[in-house]
């Protein structure tokens, strides 16, 4: 829908909640203690050894000074004999560009104990406030794509950005902000292709292909619904999506996989051999604490979903996520239910993947982070259900909800690092003794 034709309080709502978003994420960036967590530590320790070493190999050479990142994180592996950070390589090689023109321009050095806390937000503000922001303005994209009513389209815009986990972690170095970004690029073009929103242009093809290389390198499990758009493209536009998107996406792929060839000998991913955690004197070898769980897969699930880091339970905004294709089983109408029925789809698959390969809730962080890539998907996906709202005692429920979900993502935003720190676990328990 063309903004000229919406309702003046709705365009002065939409000012307003761009306007907070740009002021929270300067201030954010700027005010907020830099925050060192595993997470960042790994990503640093990675960019010091390609800046000062040469090398993705977090171990000094022989003569040179240690790197001050790499014993500080238990994100590490060894490969062919030499520590390598376990986080993938490409969003590490991008901050690494950056922080080389900080020092060639601003003189900032990260081996200056009073510049790393400078480089760290400035870091923190481009690859992660800055995908958030684009994040919540694409998403209010997607849902114009279908006509949805403005008012409605700005209070799913709203529960995005201050009712989700998103708003916590974009105040901080992590790779699932901009992995959630390249996804919801990923879903916008190809949304708008596939429901002819605008002309098949051939660049539209290059862009979603090299935003799903990205998700696949930056954000690999949440590239299931890039797949899925990618297979939908496919049947739609065969020939464009193989020549422009296959070629797009082998860019951030080649790069990847050229990289973990070099360092590991394979072009997987680390996380596809175990072997590589247990190295003498790795903290992965006895995991302590929160990452040393041991639960039933059951039990697991529960507290993944509904549970003491349940995403559901405290970010109950997304519930409608859940109500639309059940909606749709319990053969009620639903608007556009074939996207919505892929979107359950790679929803299911991810549980399930997270369910059985994991076991530690993504460590000490808040919440369960592994479903921020997810947090968009279901908002587009409950939708349906928040137009079909009419009733004030309904509106008062959702008022309730949006509370709820308003609490735990401020709570996020405060950066604490320890197990427990879920306001559930004050009611379930912590998930380790303390």
């Amino acid at each position: 829908m063309d903004r000229s034709r919406e309702p003046n309080a709705v365009f002065v709502l939409n000012i307003l909640l761009y306007a907070a978003l740009a002021v929270f994420g300067v201030l954010g960036a700027c005010a907020i203690p830099a925050a060192r967590h595993d997470l960042a530590l790994s990503r640093l320790a990675t960019m010091y050894s390609l800046t000062e070493y040469g090398s993705f190999y977090l171990d000094a050479p022989e003569g040179r000074e240690p790197n001050p990142f790499a014993s500080n994180t238990v994100d590490k592996v060894l490969a062919q004999g030499r520590e390598i950070s376990s986080k993938p390589p490409v969003l590490p090689l991008l901050m690494t560009g950056e922080y080389v023109a900080l020092r060639s321009v601003l003189g900032l050095d990260l081996k200056n104990e009073a510049d790393c806390g400078k480089v760290i937000r400035v870091l923190t503000f481009t690859f992660v406030c800055v995908p958030f922001f684009l994040t919540v303005l694409l998403f209010d994209r997607t849902v114009a794509l279908f006509d949805v009513d403005p008012l409605i389209r700005w209070i799913v815009t709203l529960f995005l950005a201050f009712g989700t986990q998103l708003w916590g972690y974009s105040l901080s170095i992590n790779n699932h902000i901009p992995g959630t970004f390249f996804l919801v690029l990923c879903l916008y073009l190809a949304l708008g292709l596939i429901y002819r929103k605008w002309a098949p242009a051939p660049w539209r093809f290059a862009l979603f292909g090299l935003s799903a290389g990205l998700v696949l390198t930056v954000e690999m499990p949440a590239s299931i619904w890039a797949a899925i758009a990618g297979c939908c493209l496919l049947y739609h536009f065969p020939r464009k999506t193989l020549v422009w998107g296959a070629l797009a996406v082998a860019v951030p792929v080649a790069v990847h996989a050229g990289v973990m060839m070099h360092v590991t000998g394979s072009p997987l991913p680390v996380q596809m051999h175990p072997e590589m955690y247990l190295f003498e004197n790795s903290y992965w070898r006895h995991p302590t604490g929160i990452d040393g769980l041991n639960e039933p897969k059951g039990t697991y699930l529960f507290h993944m979903t509904f549970g003491r880091c349940g995403v559901f339970i405290m970010y109950p905004v997304l519930i409608a996520g859940l109500l639309s294709p059940l909606r749709y089983v319990l053969r009620k109408p639903v608007r556009y239910h074939r996207p919505i029925l892929l979107g359950a789809l790679g929803l299911a698959i991810l549980t399930a993947y997270y369910c059985l390969k994991t076991n530690n809730y993504g460590g000490v962080l808040y919440g369960f982070r592994w479903f921020i890539p997810a947090m968009p998907v279901l908002m587009l996906m409950g939708v349906p259900v928040y137009e079909k709202l009419r009733a004030r005692w309904e509106w008062i429920v959702v008022g309730l909800m949006f509370g709820i979900s308003f609490f735990s993502a401020w709570e996020a935003t405060r950066g604490t690092a320890y197990s427990g720190q879920e306001w559930p676990c004050r009611f379930l328990g912590p998930s380790t003794p303390s």
